[in-house]
């Protein structure tokens, strides 16, 4: 009878089954369709790394190596020349002085846009008829092309037949046009002031939804202890959304330095570089100089040093969990 039948029997006296054992086959389906379902995810989103690996690393390595070559057109033939573009721009004053232009930029669109987007938000959170008509529409600015936007704000503030200067010059506040995108005193100030117009009903929404998940608890609660409504925003409402401001800081911060196309549109970085920003000089560098060598290594530089930034303000500004 053997060991098998001995198991059998004492699995009998103990009134249990017997164990009987599984076939080797049915264990190595088994581990097959374990195998599978564990690879499964990544098999799902292959398709997409690979049109990332295609579309992102792949030019984005060709920009490091041609920052090392002396090519002036796309596809010319260059000479290595190792760091000497680095040196160059490095050194170049018309570098800096965007990325001074960009600075004013990105802090100009974030307080501004933060400063309305908090205030519409806060405005809109109470259920009315009012505050439901404007959430619907406030959104339309958002969802207006960027080339649609600079060209109705173009004619709002065109010097010659803006509706602007005409408005103003018929209440008597001004005695003469004034050209705003063509002063470079004014130009930078005002491509920001609708920049921020087209985007901060998107920030706005966003905040909304943030602000619909904080517990009216939390409010009732207050109200009782005495809180006013600025303790009750500085106190509740503010730490409830660090998250949402967190993603908004960087995400938004990284988003606007790299705006290039309503820039363009009004100013084309003009007048006199005043609107000339960081991704303004690399277009000009690349595709009106055809210093692709050049444009190339500022565009290394550049993403290195927001890379640096993305690192620090992670580090520093990330909310701290309780």
């Amino acid at each position: 009878m053997g060991k098998g039948a001995a198991e059998m029997g004492k699995g009998e006296a103990y009134g249990k089954a017997p164990v009987i054992p599984r076939p080797r086959q049915a264990e190595s389906k088994s581990k097959r369709g374990v195998k599978f379902k564990h690879f499964l995810p990544y098999l799902l989103i292959s398709p997409l790394v690979i049109w990332i690996l295609l579309t992102i690393f792949i030019p984005l390595s060709t920009v490091v190596r041609e920052s090392f070559y002396s090519a002036g057109f796309v596809g010319t033939e260059s000479e290595f020349v190792g760091l000497q573009n680095y040196t160059e721009v490095l050194a170049s004053g018309a570098y800096w002085t965007s990325w001074k232009n960009s600075l004013i930029w990105v802090v100009g669109n974030g307080i501004l846009q933060t400063v309305l987007a908090y205030s519409v938000a806060l405005y809109l959170n109470k259920s009315s008829r009012i505050s439901n008509t404007a959430r619907t529409w406030m959104i339309i600015p958002w969802i207006i092309p960027t080339i649609v936007v600079a060209i109705f704000w173009q004619w709002i503030f065109n010097g010659s037949y803006g509706i602007m200067n005409a408005v103003l010059m018929n209440i008597g506040a001004i005695d003469q046009p004034l050209n705003l995108l063509g002063n470079p005193t004014w130009a930078l100030p005002t491509i920001i002031f609708i920049n921020s117009w087209h985007w901060f009903p998107f920030l706005t929404v966003l905040i909304l939804a943030a602000l619909a998940g904080i517990p009216e608890e939390l409010y009732e609660a207050s109200a009782v202890d005495g809180a006013n409504k600025f303790q009750e925003f500085w106190h509740i409402t503010l730490p409830s959304l660090q998250h949402i401001s967190f993603a908004l800081g960087l995400v938004g911060t990284l988003w606007m330095f790299n705006i290039f196309d309503i820039i363009y549109a009004l100013t084309e970085g003009g007048p006199a570089g005043s609107t000339t920003t960081v991704s303004i000089q690399i277009y000009q560098e690349a595709f009106e100089h055809f210093e692709i060598s050049s444009a190339s290594a500022m565009s290394v530089v550049t993403a290195l040093i927001m890379l640096v930034f993305a690192i620090v303000y992670i580090k520093f500004a990330a909310p701290k969990e309780d």
